[in-house]
């Protein structure tokens, strides 16, 4: 039965989230990030991985990290799916299939990571989830030694999907509620206060 580290990438707090400048001062923007950092990393724990990683993101996350036990892995490569796939590289070294998982879901929750894993069938399929949003890619998870790839960025679901199916590689794709949402624009952040009262007071920003 294979074990499962989730990973998260992260850029330094202060120079993330640029889409939503016409809404939020950087000092808000950069409370918004590590809230919803928190948010993931809460989740994370309380799931049934084995471990938690986060790569990049600088000090301040480091000692985010180092506060709630989860493992940080220093880099400022700028390149995420460089990034993903040195994370990967590094828990594979523990035996251990990767999740990975975005820093800014806000709804993400346990029992979504769980299912997740449960439908990976023991790691026997690699497992997909879309943003509702924008083409983008919510989750992957990467059994032990699987020749799925990192293909992060403008539209990442539909070329893991095709990755997978060009070479081979049994997947599936679910939409786990709290893994839908990510929060990169204005209309992601209107969303984010529809779906829970006083979102923008609950992350710290009024």
């Amino acid at each position: 039965m294979d074990q499962f580290s989730v990973l998260i990438p992260m850029k330094i707090p202060s120079e993330g989230k640029s889409r939503l400048a016409g809404v939020l001062d950087e000092p808000s923007r950069k409370l918004l990030i590590i809230s919803l950092l928190e948010r993931v990393l809460e989740a994370s724990m309380n799931s049934s991985s084995c471990d938690v990683y986060v790569i990049g993101g600088g000090f301040e996350v480091a000692d985010i990290c180092r506060r709630i036990g989860a493992n940080w892995l220093n880099s400022d490569s700028g390149d995420l799916n460089c990034d993903v796939s040195r994370g990967i590289a590094e828990i594979a070294q523990a035996g251990n299939g990767t999740i990975y998982l975005p820093g800014d879901l806000p709804f993400v929750t346990a029992e979504d990571i769980d299912s997740v894993i449960f439908r990976s069938e023991n790691g026997d399929l690699a497992v997909i989830v879309e943003s509702e949003s924008d083409g983008g890619t919510n989750c992957v998870l990467f059994p032990y030694q699987t020749k799925l790839i990192p293909l992060l960025g403008s539209d990442s679901y539909r070329k893991h999907c095709e990755y997978a199916v060009n070479h081979g590689i049994l997947f599936e794709s679910i939409r786990p509620a709290g893994l839908l949402i990510d929060l990169d624009t204005t209309n992601d952040l209107i969303k984010c206060q529809r779906k829970e009262k006083g979102f923008l007071r609950n992350v710290g920003i009024i």
